[in-house]
């Protein structure tokens, strides 16, 4: 009977200390908004490098420099067309294409990224693009690999991307790149918010970006190359660290942080649509005479600040000239939020 203990106690330590294993429903959902802080790099980042079986790795020292929502909707919230053309797309969320300064502004109101979760793997297989006068659906020529599924210790994955933007007169912008993949380590990761069952994966990447701007008569190309490393934990999306190595430092870190007064807001008591919009419609709400709204963008910008007039229980309001992204609209009343994305 001893023996037998002594094995099932063994046993049971074995598997609270086992490796995870995860798939497409702990990786980011539609419908979902994840926050993730931006730390102010450490003086001491530790060994990066470090992977392998039941390690630990401690960053629970990171400082949070700000913090940002990135909201993935549902396929259902595109427009039929944009269904109709990435039908095997499970969600989307914004994309930033490359900033050319001011001089170089270009027409172009949002853009967002289409991500499949396929039988091996999890990938990225087009872009939406809006200007002032058109959608443009930008199907990959070559899908990008982001995980293998499931995702699991020493799984690895390799893979080639490539796609092209062209609006004639406007801008011509084409990417072609090659990434290499490896779940190289599980373990526990501590962050200042707690301690998470970690798979972490370490993605290095070789890219070549080709611009040319009509109105400037310009063109360049901008080559890219770097190393990310990412922990990812069950049920949590989005990776709950990342950092980005760029010339073998590590520049660009991004975490769950703790819970915040973001994550905390009071989950919307009003209905408010279209909850993904271009820039310039105009936007819907449910409300009371008297009532204060505030619409906020997501570098803490505020674009609305007034009590309007309501009309058969809506307020209307004008988004002629907010930027794209994500826009959180806060009732000062009730203290009740809820968000909207433009693109």
């Amino acid at each position: 009977m001893r023996t037998f203990l002594l094995m099932a106690a063994c046993a049971l330590a074995a598997g609270l200390h086992a490796q995870p294993v995860l798939d497409s429903n702990d990786l980011p959902q539609g419908g979902t908004t994840y926050v993730r802080a931006t730390a102010v790099p450490p003086l001491n980042a530790g060994d990066l490098e470090e992977g392998g079986a039941g390690v630990t790795w401690d960053f629970s020292d990171l400082t949070v420099a700000t913090e940002a929502e990135t909201p993935y909707f549902p396929m259902s919230e595109a427009s039929f067309t944009t269904q109709f053309i990435f039908s095997s797309a499970d969600h989307f969320t914004a994309f930033n294409l490359p900033d050319f300064g001011e001089e170089f502004a270009l027409p172009i109101s949002g853009a967002t990224v289409y991500n499949e979760f396929g039988n091996d793997a999890y990938r990225t297989i087009g872009l939406g693009i809006t200007t002032d006068f058109l959608d443009l659906p930008v199907i990959y020529d070559d899908a990008e690999e982001i995980l293998p599924l499931p995702l699991s210790y020493g799984a690895t994955l390799s893979g080639t991307q490539a796609f092209e933007v062209d609006l004639p007169g406007i801008l011509y912008y084409a990417t072609e790149g090659a990434t290499d993949i490896e779940v190289d380590g599980w373990g526990t990761l501590l962050l200042p918010g707690g301690s998470y069952d970690c798979l972490r994966v370490k993605r290095t990447f070789a890219s070549q970006d080709t611009i040319a701007l009509a109105a400037a008569e310009i063109g360049f190309s901008l080559p890219r190359e770097g190393t990310v490393y990412e922990w990812y934990a069950a049920g949590e999306g989005m990776p709950v660290l990342s950092v980005q190595a760029l010339l073998d430092i590590p520049a660009n870190w991004q975490f769950k942080p703790a819970p915040s007064s973001v994550e905390g807001s009071n989950p919307a008591a009003f209905e408010v649509y279209p909850s993904v919009l271009t820039a310039g419609e105009i936007l819907h709400i449910e409300a009371q005479i008297g009532e204060r709204w505030t619409a906020v963008d997501g570098q803490g910008r505020i674009l609305y600040n007034a009590t309007p007039e309501v009309h058969g229980g809506q307020v209307q309001l004008s988004t002629e000239g907010w930027p794209t992204g994500t826009v959180i609209l806060l009732n000062q009343n009730t203290g009740q939020s809820a968000r909207v994305m433009l693109r």
